[in-house]
């Protein structure tokens, strides 16, 4: 008998699907350990790591062994008939530490850095496929990364850095899909990071540029003032140097990113002397390659990549989870170059 398929999810709730069944943790501080071992994407995690992110700098004396009463709670949940002290498949003991055994057909976030991967292989042959590639990818997110642990677990950077993967996958979907002449496609992911990341000035100009190239110039201009009087009256800063270059490269009469493709490096206004860089930093125009993927190597994309029973465009499989499941400091208001040129 082959051994039933395990599940994990972490690109949003933290959620564990053994065969068609979904199971429930002891607690929020087991969910918890769980979700830094799924972050950590197959890598040991150190035990005094583990003993900080469940209880900072004040961990009881007894937190070792809550630990390994964690192991083996999840060790049983996820092998019921495992014997007692015994590692079973999934949750091993390494490098003074644990580690728990995923690859893309088990854990949405490596299914997630295979498709970004691929996508981003592909973008200069085909621009068309990389838009499929990288919002399936996208689509496999259903909100911040481990959503509901303990907010002290979630302030653990690897929890932070996956979050920015998300980011910054939408804006390489936004500039593939620019390149293939399809902006629109991005539109609902773009506006879903929008709204999520109001402050996030790459994320703002992402979109601005995908709706002036879909010709949707008026809204374009509406996304680049809502960010600028949300800049002013939150943080008292001025839009940087590099979203008013691309509101103007967007927002241009006879700009060709109105005409539905991508502005080239020329075409952008330069950086001013002085301006501060933006958060997006390394990623020309916003909308570019940011950090580097995990590279799922050769064999992990294709026919047996990833199975049936792995994941699908809304997540799991049918049965499973569903669709459902920057900067200077200012003190005026700075309004794009070209909000005058537009009509009214």
């Amino acid at each position: 008998m082959s051994p039933v398929s395990v599940r994990f999810a972490i690109l949003g709730a933290v959620r564990v699907i053994r065969g068609e069944t979904e199971l429930n943790f002891a607690g929020p501080q087991e969910r918890a350990f769980l979700a830094l071992l799924l972050v950590r994407a197959g890598q040991p995690v150190a035990l005094s790591e583990i003993v900080d992110v469940l209880w900072g700098a004040d961990p009881p004396r007894s937190a070792v062994n809550v630990v390994r009463r964690h192991v083996g709670s999840l060790r049983r949940l996820l092998e019921p008939g495992l014997a007692v002290r015994a590692e079973g498949r999934w949750l091993l003991r390494d490098a003074g530490g644990y580690r728990l055994v995923t690859d893309g057909e088990s854990s949405d976030l490596l299914r997630f850095r295979a498709l970004r991967a691929a996508g981003r292989r592909t973008v200069d042959e085909s621009p068309l496929r990389a838009v499929e590639l990288l919002t399936e990818a996208l689509s496999l997110w259903h909100g911040p990364v481990a959503a509901g642990i303990p907010v002290r677990a979630r302030a653990h950077p690897a929890f932070e850095a996956a979050d920015r993967e998300r980011l910054t996958a939408v804006r390489e979907a936004a500039d593939a899909a620019q390149r293939a002449g399809v902006p629109e496609t991005v539109l609902p992911e773009l506006r879903r990071a929008a709204t999520e990341h109001p402050l996030d000035e790459p994320v703002q100009g992402a979109l601005i540029l995908a709706l002036a190239a879909a010709g949707r110039r008026s809204e374009a201009l509406i996304a680049y003032e809502t960010v600028r009087a949300r800049l002013a009256e939150e943080l008292g800063i001025d839009p940087g140097a590099e979203l008013r270059a691309v509101c103007d490269a967007a927002l241009r009469p006879h700009s060709g990113v109105a005409a539905g493709r991508a502005p080239r490096e020329t075409e952008r206004a330069p950086r001013q002397a002085g301006s501060a860089p933006s958060s997006g930093a390394g990623e020309p125009g916003f909308v570019g390659a940011g950090p580097e993927a995990v590279d799922a190597g050769p064999n992990g994309f294709g026919p047996n990549g990833f199975g049936p029973n792995g994941f699908g465009p809304n997540g799991f499989g049918p049965n499973g989870f569903g669709p459902n499941g920057f900067g200077r400091v200012g003190s005026g208001s700075v309004s794009c170059p070209l909000v005058d040129a537009l009509p009214t």
